[in-house]
């Protein structure tokens, strides 16, 4: 009666040993002179989800599992064994199918990860994307219940629940989720699971929406920034009326002022105009215009910032220090204020971060083909996670920061075409390090001294080759 069975069945104990086969199934799995007690052939991989799916069937008394098994000619071939365990004989009653390897061959071609599950629920197969971005080994979660893939990953508002209520009444669910893998980054993904009944399987594909949902911050991000310039703009307004005041008594003390009063004078009307300019841009923040680039020198930029920070450092117990390389070339195109507000952001921010006092050292240096500008302080330092946040908009380590500040750096650096990183490390200090390109006249201007200097040498014509 085993025989008449038009289904490919056997019958198996627990170490995968053969009690009982019929013909169909030994012409299914192409396995010839089988014999009572020859074990399935089977390679390493399966024999470890066999293990499981014993221990498994022994507790629900039934289930399936999925094994690559060796034919007669030296070839693996991938099948569903499907049953149930007779708990008095201890054998396990099977039926098997061949799952075709199209399929699973197949779904490392496409794009995206893609997880395959059974309709009762355990995974059968994943491609290498998908275990990609889970970062889980395919044998860790192979014959597991799909619900342990959101082990991996975290859900919003526990909306799993409602992905697998949509899941079993509608035959397809959606949800978005999210991960920091293993470099500290977070990832964000869409899983979209269908159920096809021709497979017998549900189909899951996971998408990285990590672009798009980063976008999407840097817009709100953005809105916001906007927000807060047009608050600005009208606070502006109200402030200019005092400072026209200020600029009238600082001319009227300067009549009468000493040497050395007129020179603090000066600075303090300088820098009357300098909040004007600031004042005048946020006025125009809701319409943004082109601002005015002119050739500058960034030595001189440095030493005016460092000079307008020295009383404000010194009151801190700080000592400010330069160091410029020889034979410096510091012309850039630029806009004198935007830099000067960048400057002494940065500089304002290494005091902050020295409370008992220190030392910061503001560095030029020449490279190919641009200036090389670091602030460096000996201050707590920033920890990695710190700094992979330090220039968002609103993010701030400080109690009473707006989170705003470097922010603003980086944008100026970026309206000059430059660079920005940090290289800290922590209890020994930060480094800010920018890289502005010289402006092209600069550039020429050297190469044609180089050449004049070299033609002038005496030297140099002595070894002209006539010809």
């Amino acid at each position: 009666m085993f025989q008449a069975v038009k289904d490919p069945v056997l019958i198996l104990n627990t170490s995968c040993q053969i009690e009982s086969i019929n013909d169909y199934a030994a012409q299914l799995l192409n396995i010839n002179n089988v014999t009572k007690q020859q074990p399935l052939p089977m390679d390493e991989p399966s024999k470890l989800q066999w293990a499981s799916f014993v221990d498994k069937i022994r507790m629900d008394m039934g289930g399936f599992c999925v094994l690559n098994i060796k034919t007669s000619e030296n070839q693996y071939r991938k099948i569903k064994l499907a049953g149930y365990y007779h708990e008095r004989e201890k054998l396990i009653f099977a039926r098997i199918s061949l799952i075709h390897e199209e399929i699973f061959s197949m779904i490392n071609d496409v794009p995206h990860g893609m997880i395959l599950t059974a309709i009762s629920g355990e995974i059968i197969d994943l491609n290498d994307i998908a275990s990609n971005y889970i970062e889980c080994e395919k044998c860790e979660i192979i014959n597991c219940q799909h619900e342990n893939i959101f082990d991996y990953l975290i859900d919003y508002n526990y909306s799993k629940l409602q992905y697998f209520a949509n899941l079993m009444n509608n035959g397809r669910a959606s949800i978005n989720v999210s991960k920091t893998n293993r470099f500290g980054e977070e990832m964000f993904y869409k899983l979209e699971s269908k159920f096809n009944y021709k497979m017998s399987m549900i189909v899951t594909t996971i998408t990285d929406e990590t672009e798009n949902v980063k976008l999407k911050q840097q817009l709100e991000q953005q809105n916001s920034l906007n927000a807060i310039g047009q608050m600005a703009a009208s606070i502006a307004h109200e402030i200019r009326n005092p400072m026209t005041s200020l600029k009238g008594f600082i001319e009227l003390l300067k009549i009468n002022s000493t040497e050395d009063g007129y020179k603090y004078l000066n600075v303090m009307d300088s820098e009357i105009h300098r909040m004007e300019k600031i004042l005048s841009e946020f006025l125009y923040l809701s319409k943004p215009k082109e601002r005015s680039f002119e050739k500058l020198s960034i030595v001189q930029i440095v030493d005016e910032v460092i000079e307008l920070m020295l009383p404000h450092a010194v009151h801190h117990n700080v000592i400010l220090r330069n160091h410029y390389h020889d034979n410096q070339s510091t012309l850039i195109f630029g806009n004198d204020n935007r830099l000067k507000q960048m400057l002494i952001n940065l500089v304002k921010n290494a005091i902050e971060a020295m409370p008992n006092g220190g030392q910061i050292t503001i560095t030029l240096e020449n490279k190919d083909s641009y200036i090389q500008l670091s602030v460096k302080d000996e201050g707590a330092g920033i920890t990695e996670l710190e700094q992979s946040n330090l220039f968002k908009p609103f993010y701030t380590t400080k109690e009473t920061g707006t989170g705003l500040g470097l922010a603003l750096v980086k944008k100026v650096v970026e309206e000059h075409n430059g660079s920005i990183s940090v290289e800290s490390t922590v209890g020994m200090g930060t480094t800010f390090i920018i890289n502005l390109p010289f402006c092209e006249q600069n550039l020429q201007t050297q190469d044609e001294e180089e050449l004049i200097n070299y033609w002038t040498n005496r030297e140099s014509v002595k070894k002209i080759p006539v010809v």
